[in-house]
């Protein structure tokens, strides 16, 4: 009964608005919908309404979100929903309006089908004027999102269709955007295009549907207001009703123009007879010139995440337009200025807050999986459509036609015809923005573009030197970011951009775990959430963490140390002129994003916010360990692309306030200036010990216009006498026979082992190698813990996590292997991802009538003069034959 009074509510409401409307008027249809699964695809209009299986649902919204039945069902489904009309409007046309359907949408009203459209992404709508009819009129539609497999569905194979990362995360279908009612009269106006100049200039494309006499003369205006409501412009319009479309040019004088942060949004209003449109528009001009991005005229430095663009509860859709708000206040908050909306046409709201905040957005073409010579059609017809709907938003400057060439061989040369003569047309049709053609990655390149972009991913500090030599590569201009094949057109003008890199840091997690948390990727259980607070349990893990939230803030820190590092190695070169993290959330398994899943900030996240600044102080040392009498040369550089005049500035280096030295500047134009360099005396020390080193760019009057610090550890020299008495310790790379004597006798023995080293047969561990699959922890990526409670580790004030004084010692092999009951005797391990790959670094055990380390750390004498490593090779010895070294496992050693 409820249910009813609902319904007949809402038509009550539809009915007034008919009656009274005199001119144009819109309706929501969002509510009261029915959907019923055809799984054996055999319904049609004349069966389908009377079957008896219907269940309520909700539009807007995906059918995997809402009905746990369908999470991960591909195929057909039936929408149905109704509305009354007391009385027909005369000389009015009603249309039927639709934000997005996935995949392909078959409308029905009054039983005669009214139109479809194929497309998950973007909107259309259909006439229904003639097949509306008095009191009740009937809506349904019958969605296919075709199922993943060559055959498909109706013909359509998942493989060909735009559908973006939904097979990364979770599938999108049904009706997920809003369903409108529009009564418009005869003569409406379709759309409106405006393209401005930051000269003032601008030019109105405005699309008409006429069914009225063409020889009709109707009367209209163009209306342009500035941000403050002012009419700036204005001047009637009288069009030719036989042409479909009409133009009208004008000028603004001296415009204020969108900008980053300044979001200066004119309106533009259009009367046309009884119909009116509004919109907004910005005088807004991002161009590439000579390798460098120019923002209204400027040069312009670009700080971006990538962003999935999936949500906690909503998934797929967009939960609120305040939602979007908040989530981009954060990333402007981060110092973000762009966001790289990925392979995702984003909800039309993503763009309106962006054009209210001053944000800037690169969106891309949802990719598919097999080129097929229907996607050439289907590519074609979403970014038209794309460019229809979103024309008008300032805040859309980059267009991706390709991601890392998922959906495309470029082996072939016929598809890399075709990429080239799309690239062509996006820039023909999309005037004003910027397009790329392949978002590269290894093993893949560009034919011809506007970004010369690459992605590269790495575990920082692991592997940071192979990242930095990625980006002193990609510096150059390597002619390997261009197809080989004889067919590039590279100009040496592109800009160029590390498109993606970045690193996991864990999230902390609600009390209530959601739909994901069991779902791996592509069935890597290395993604797997499933069972974390289990193996933090079964793993020991509370022996140095609080509970697994404390664990995930140090592997949060781990992550924002890494990404401040690289992004200082990126902006060292005046050759590249940006880079986008990955990612903005984190979406799913995926813990990569500067906020979590919920969109809140991760651990460090001002860090982030001090060095993601369009000046930028750059501190370099060649190490990150020192002996207590050495003299630190801090290298420094000025990255500076702000619009401030940074005349007779100076850096100014300090430690807890106290004065160090510093550096007179003069930056004439936007660069990167190597500054100098600075000598720090490490000081003495008696205890291992971390500082901090701050620098401050100030200017003239004393404003700081920018900060960065830098951390590092200072180790007091090793004593001689002290060293020879720990003589009686073995240190070996091998467990050999000599070690083991010397274990059935009673001695002590540390093995440093490493990727070549061998373990006896009947050892219950095994050495894996870091170059095994995951190991490397370049993509979900790996955690290097210690045990600083006790120990060795405790001894040198080392940190929960190796960081880059400890870089000598990130070990190449772990011992894999190990089982939970004894990690209570590892001193020091790694895991990766979701606390997956559980692995012992340093791991001790009774052996024979002797004690045996067994280590993978580099802290041999490959490294005896770095500062890291021989202390703590010291204070393992000092350990091992201490009174606070036992070992509960034991290994039997056989005679």
């Amino acid at each position: 009964m409820n249910k009813v009074k609902k319904i007949m509510s809402l038509m009550f409401l539809i009915v007034l608005a008919f009656n009274s409307c005199i001119k144009s008027a819109t309706y929501s249809m969002n509510d009261q919908w029915e959907l019923l699964p055809d799984i054996i695809e055999t319904l049609s209009i004349d069966t389908v309404t009377n079957h008896e299986n219907w269940r309520s649902t909700e539009v807007p919204g995906s059918w995997h979100r809402l009905h746990p039945d369908l999470l991960d069902y591909q195929g057909v489904v039936w929408y149905r929903t109704s509305f009354k009309l007391k009385t027909l409007p005369r000389g009015k046309r009603i249309l039927l309006k639709f934000g997005a359907v996935d995949y392909m949408a078959t409308v029905f009203v009054n039983g005669e089908q009214a139109g479809e459209h194929e497309g998950g992404y973007t909107p259309f709508e259909l006439d229904i004027t003639g097949l509306v009819k008095e009191e009740n009129n009937e809506i349904y539609v019958r969605v296919m999102d075709p199922t993943d497999d060559e055959s498909g569905t109706d013909g359509i194979s998942y493989w060909h269709i735009p559908h973006g990362k939904q097979n990364w995360y979770v599938q999108n279908s049904g009706i997920w955007q809003d369903v409108k009612i529009a009564v418009k009269p005869e003569l409406y106006i379709e759309s409106a295009r405006v393209t401005a100049g930051i000269n003032g200039n601008f030019d109105v494309q405005i699309t008409v549907k006429n069914h009225m006499n063409t020889e009709t003369s109707v009367r209209g205006s163009v209306t342009v207001k500035d941000p403050d409501g002012k009419i700036v412009f204005a001047e009637p319009v009288s069009p030719d009703l036989k042409k479909p479309a009409f133009s009208i040019q004008g000028r603004v004088e001296n415009p204020r123009l969108w900008d980053i942060g300044r979001p200066n949004l004119y309106e533009i209003h259009i009367r046309l007879d009884e119909d009116s449109f509004m919109d907004h528009f910005g005088f807004r001009e991002l161009k590439v010139h000579e390798g460098l991005f120019y923002l209204n005229g400027e040069p312009f430095y670009m700080m971006a995440a990538l962003d999935q663009d999936f949500y906690p509860e909503t998934v797929y859709e967009t939960p609120s337009e305040a939602y979007l708000r908040e989530q981009m206040l954060k990333a402007q908050t981060l110092g973000l200025n762009t966001l790289r909306c990925h392979i995702k046409v984003p909800d039309p709201r993503y763009l309106k807050v962006a054009d209210e905040l001053g944000i800037l957005v690169w969106y891309e073409l949802p990719n598919w999986d097999v080129f097929h010579e229907d996607v050439k059609e289907r590519a074609r017809k979403t970014f038209d459509a794309m460019l229809d709907r979103d024309w008008n938003h300032p805040s859309l400057v980059i267009i991706g036609l390709i991601n890392e060439s998922w959906g495309i061989d470029l082996s072939k040369p016929e598809q890399r015809a075709w990429l080239k003569e799309e690239f062509e047309y996006a820039k023909s049709e999309a005037t004003g923005r910027l397009i790329v053609d392949n978002s590269a990655c290894w093993g893949n390149f560009h034919l011809k573009t506007d970004i010369n972009d690459y992605h590269t991913y790495w575990a920082i500090p692991d592997n940071h030197a192979q990242f930095r030599e990625t980006v002193r590569d990609i510096a150059q201009r390597p002619s390997w970011l261009f197809s080989p094949h004889g067919d590039a057109e590279e100009t040496g003008q592109e800009v160029l951009m590390i498109s993606e890199f970045g690193n996991w840091g864990l999230p902390k997690l609600p009390a209530k775990k959601p739909f994901w948390f069991n779902r791996p990727f592509l069935d890597d259980w290395i993604t797997l959430p499933e069972g974390v607070l289990e193996r933090f349990e079964d793993y020991g893990y509370g022996r140095l963490f609080k509970d697994y939230d404390d664990l995930a803030e140090t592997s949060q820190l781990a992550q924002v140390t890494a990404l401040k590092w690289q992004i200082e190695e990126i902006r060292l070169h005046p050759e590249i002129q940006g880079y986008v993290i990955t990612e903005l959330t984190d979406i799913n398994w995926e813990s990569n994003g500067l906020l979590d899943m919920w969109r809140n900030y991760k651990k460090g996240y001002k860090i982030l916010s001090q060095v993601q600044q369009p000046d930028m102080v750059i501190p370099r040392l060649d190490r990150y360990a020192f002996w207590e009498d050495e003299t630190l040369q801090v290298s420094l550089t000025v990255s500076h692309y702000s619009r401030k005049d940074l005349q007779d500035i100076r850096l100014i280096v300090e430690e807890n306030e106290s004065y160090i030295g510093k550096i007179d500047l003069t930056l004439d134009s936007p660069g990167v200036y190597d500054a100098g360099i600075i000598s720090v005396p490490a000081g003495r020390t008696s205890t291992p010990r971390r500082r901090r080193i701050d620098i401050k760019l100030l200017s003239e009057e004393g404003e700081i216009l920018s900060s960065n610090f830098m951390e590092f550890m200072v180790f007091p020299r090793l004593r001689e006498k002290e060293e020879k008495n720990l003589t009686d310790v073995l240190v070996t790379s091998s467990l050999d026979s000599i070690a083991l004597d010397m274990l059935r006798s009673g001695k002590h023995v540390i093995v440093l082992l490493n990727q070549q080293s061998d373990l006896p047969r009947d050892f219950p561990y095994r050495l894996t190698s870091r170059e095994a699959d995951w190991y490397d922890g370049n993509w979900a990526t790996n955690v290097n813990w210690v045990n600083n409670q006790t120990g060795p580790f405790y001894s040198i004030n080392s940190p929960k996590t190796l960081g880059f004084e400890a870089y000598q010692a990130i070990p190449q092999a772990v011992l894999s292997g190990v089982p939970p009951e004894h990690f209570k005797d590892v001193l020091a391990g790694m895991f990766v991802g979701w606390m997956h790959l559980n692995s012992a670094t340093v791991i001790q055990l009774k052996a024979g009538n002797g004690i045996l380390i067994l280590c993978t750390l580099n802290i041999g004498m490959e490294n005896q003069l770095d500062p890291y490593c021989q202390t703590l090779l010291s204070a393992m010895k000092k350990y091992i034959r201490g009174d606070r070294c036992h070992p509960e496992i034991e290994w039997n050693l056989m005679e």
